[in-house]
């Protein structure tokens, strides 16, 4: 079994695939997680950023009734809703002045009742209120899912947001990029391959985005292996990724649950490992999310000595994950505490990951 300096090693040489499948499933958890701090520490020193944002879903009417989704309501559900673009935008400049925010996270479904005018009034609308305040939206999923249900490119889709206020991709959508995997958790959303097509076309465009990964449900491990790969090299194409961020399944309330399929979430020491293996495969290339809302906050700081180094946002709003039964919303400070508690640096980002203060 390698000890920590030969995986330490491992990595600075670069992993295959194969060295990695043998690390996440042979290591011991602590070895890899020591590793992957020492990395870290030697391409990013003690400093742990987020960003001050909050969350706002424009609809939770969606048809692609995805069994992994809490959050979703079908056309005509009595719960269904879609935000009028002034309301998000009121609620936008609420959250700017009352708790500073300096970034909008919005995204909600494949809503068949919306049309481009919603999202040109939707943007403008928010840039108008909150100049300020950067616009991170939709996915690659709903790119997708939008440009068909209006018969245009994906081009046009990403061109005519980017000319009306936003600003970068948020990163959902890419759950596992394996197909095996993605006909049963997704079934009706883009491929992995298309996630990746679309997040290279908008990078080239100048819509730089984050990447996630939805792990602990039915994958295993060389999915969670290739997923991250997939990521590494799209990242060495385009340089337009921000934040790799690995999200915990909570079956709470889902269709995965109600059928026995995914029961409870995955043990502490696997998202150890996941985290671990992100950054001894992405190495200086990608910062790496301890996503404190999927795995609660005690475990977020564990995560901040075993190679993650960004705890996303303050997430005020949160809804999706929320209805799966995370807790939502943490206080600058509270996201400041959970750095300091394992001896790092808390700083305060934008949505570019420019510093703009140390905690």
């Amino acid at each position: 079994m390698p000890g920590v300096q030969e995986v330490v090693e491992m990595a600075e040489r670069g992993l295959n695939r194969s060295d990695a499948l043998y690390l996440l499933r042979e290591a011991d958890v602590f070895t890899l997680a020591k590793a992957a701090e020492e990395l870290t520490r030697k391409y990013y020193g003690g400093v742990v950023t987020f960003v001050n944002n909050v969350v706002i879903n424009y609809s939770n009417v969606c048809v692609a009734k995805c069994p992994i989704c809490a959050f979703y309501r079908l056309p005509g559900h009595g719960e269904g809703y879609v935000r009028k673009p002034g309301e998000v935008a009121a609620m936008v400049e609420r959250f700017a002045k009352e708790r500073g925010v300096t970034e909008l996270h919005i995204n909600g479904g494949f809503n068949p009742f919306l049309t481009p005018e919603y999202f040109d009034e939707l943007f403008r609308e928010v840039k108008r209120r909150v100049p300020r305040v950067a616009i991170k939206g939709p996915t690659m999923a709903e790119v997708d899912y939008y440009a068909k249900l209006w018969r245009v490119s994906r081009r046009e889709v990403l061109s005519r947001w980017k000319e009306t206020g936003l600003d970068a991709i948020s990163g959902g959508g890419a759950e596992i990029f394996a197909e095996e995997v993605r006909k049963v958790v997704a079934p009706h959303k883009i491929s992995g391959e298309e996630w990746v097509e679309i997040a290279e076309l908008a990078h080239k465009m100048g819509i730089p985005s984050n990447a996630t990964m939805l792990y602990g449900h039915v994958e295993k491990e060389e999915h969670v292996v290739d997923h991250i790969f997939r990521v590494k090299e799209l990242q060495e194409r385009t340089g337009g990724l921000l934040l790799f961020i690995p999200v915990k399944f909570n079956p709470e309330n889902t269709e995965l649950k109600a059928r026995g399929v995914v029961v409870r979430p995955a043990p502490s020491t696997y998202d150890v490992k996941v985290v671990a293996i992100a950054r001894l495969i992405l190495g200086d290339k990608l910062k790496v999310a301890a996503y404190w809302l999927s795995v609660g906050k005690k475990l977020a700081s564990t995560l901040l000595l075993a190679g993650a180094n960004d705890l996303v946002g303050t997430m005020y709003n949160e809804a999706v994950l929320t209805s799966a039964g995370a807790r939502h919303s943490a206080s600058v400070e509270e996201l400041a505490e959970i750095a300091r508690e394992v001896g790092k640096t808390p700083a305060l980002r934008d949505t570019f990951h420019r510093v703009l203060a140390y905690l």
